[in-house]
């Protein structure tokens, strides 16, 4: 059995299920980044993402994550779909602090993981970028863009992504979308930025995907092409 039919036969619950189709499609548009490559998936959950990394093609991936729980629900479900053999999932407590050594890996990959790390995530940016193999790849994925004026992750709410993160949270709050007892800095509420990415970085090029009028229009007039993208795909090739 393929590794999506694992895992729809090991997993049940309908919204796990759909988060994982969802996942597949957008990674078959950077197939090509992630086809026979060593893989660290940053932020992996309980593997749903390593599963989806599998599918589209990657050689072997190791998964990190801070949640102990979610980690040991993950080693269960890698057992049980029988893939140990090319892929690891393994509890890192400090993410700023990877257990790797440098140029690791062919590619690094964070799916839907640094809208919900406080700010300034500086730190975490160049601790991926320290494990990436000169010609590999960074690829940012399924991450709201702070850039634009509607939190489209969290609250539904205007001008959000904009406000001080004390101001937000009182106005998420007043406006019931958010309750007085929720983790707001971990939330999601604040995306990614293209400019917050790379100025952690150096040496790169910015190779993201580029399929709609807008991106060579924006490219032409010098700005990034992902920078109005609601949910942008990065991707940047360490020199």
């Amino acid at each position: 059995m393929s590794v999506r039919e694992r895992f729809f036969a090991y997993e049940r619950d309908h919204t796990e299920r759909e988060r994982f189709k969802t996942l597949l499609s957008t990674l078959s548009e950077i197939r090509a980044f992630i086809e026979g490559r060593r893989v660290l998936d940053f932020g992996a959950s309980y593997g749903l993402s390593i599963c989806a990394l599998l599918e589209t093609g990657a050689n072997n991936v190791i998964g990190v994550e801070p949640d102990k729980r979610r980690v040991e629900r993950g080693v269960h479900l890698l057992a049980e779909m029988g893939i140990t053999g090319s892929a690891l999932l393994v509890h890192t407590p400090d993410t700023r602090r990877l257990p790797f050594g440098d140029e690791a890996f062919d590619l690094v990959i964070a799916n839907a993981v640094l809208e919900h790390i406080p700010q300034p995530r500086d730190l975490h940016v160049r601790e991926l970028w320290r494990v990436v193999v000169p010609g590999g790849y960074m690829i940012v994925n399924e991450t709201p863009n702070k850039y634009l004026a509607k939190d489209i992750h969290t609250t539904g709410l205007w001008f959000v992504p904009w406000m001080s993160k004390r101001l937000a949270r009182r106005y998420a709050i007043l406006r019931g979308r958010w309750s007085e007892d929720g983790d707001w800095s971990s939330s999601g509420w604040r995306g990614m930025g293209y400019f917050e990415l790379v100025r952690a970085i150096s040496r790169f090029v910015d190779e993201s995907p580029r399929n709609r009028v807008r991106h060579n229009v924006l490219r032409a007039l010098g700005f990034p092409p992902q920078i109005l993208d609601p949910y942008p795909t990065l991707v940047l090739r360490k020199l």
